[in-house]
C-alpha cells in the first residue's frame, strides 16, 4: 500500500525554516515525494514528526515568555 502524502493544502514555505507550514517538508521533499519509495517517504514522514514536536515547543516556548 502507497503512503499518503503529509500535504493538508497550507501551502505556504516559512523562510525561517524553509519548511512548508502545512507539513513541514521540504521543497525538495514536496517536490520529490511522487517518486520517492515508500521507505524514503516513511523516513520523511518521521523526520515530519521530529519537525512538528520542535516547532510545538519552540511556540510553547514562546508563548511562556510572553506570559512574563
Amino acid at each position: 500500500m502507497s503512503v499518503a502524502s503529509p500535504c493538508i493544502n497550507v501551502c505556504v514555505m516559512d523562510p525561517r525554516s524553509g519548511y512548508c507550514e502545512g507539513c513541514y517538508r521540504t521543497i525538495d521533499e514536496i517536490t520529490a515525494w511522487s517518486r520517492a519509495s515508500d521507505d524514503d517517504k516513511r523516513r520523511i514522514l518521521q523526520q515530519l514528526a521530529e519537525r512538528r514536536a520542535a516547532h510545538d515547543l519552540f511556540d510553547d516556548d514562546l508563548r511562556c515568555e510572553s506570559d512574563r
